[in-house]
């Protein structure tokens, strides 16, 4: 559990976000390459982007807009949200 100034705080499950550019990037059959080329963003960028799993840690708000730009998509058609999992326990099993 968390502490915050003494106090316990409670935390609620967390859901997992996960980047749809690479399933779209395949949809349309564009290129990391191309699509780099096209956005203006660096192809280590797109790489770090389109990475099979869909995770990321940090993207800025500039490559959000140029990324909804450049697909013609809001930026909710770019994400997936899946909700945490209801009655399984954290920790190990018993």
């Amino acid at each position: 559990m968390a502490t915050y100034r003494g106090q316990t705080i409670h935390t609620r499950r967390q859901g997992s976000l996960r980047l749809r550019l690479r399933h779209i990037l395949q949809q349309r059959n564009i290129t990391r390459y191309g699509f780099a080329k096209y956005t203006g963003l660096s192809l280590n960028t797109i790489y770090r982007l389109t990475r099979p799993h869909g995770r990321f840690e940090l993207i800025q708000a500039d490559t959000l807009v140029r990324l909804c730009a450049a697909l013609r998509v809001a930026p909710a058609e770019l994400f997936d949200y899946e909700r945490p999992a209801v009655g399984k326990k954290r920790g190990g099993s018993t």
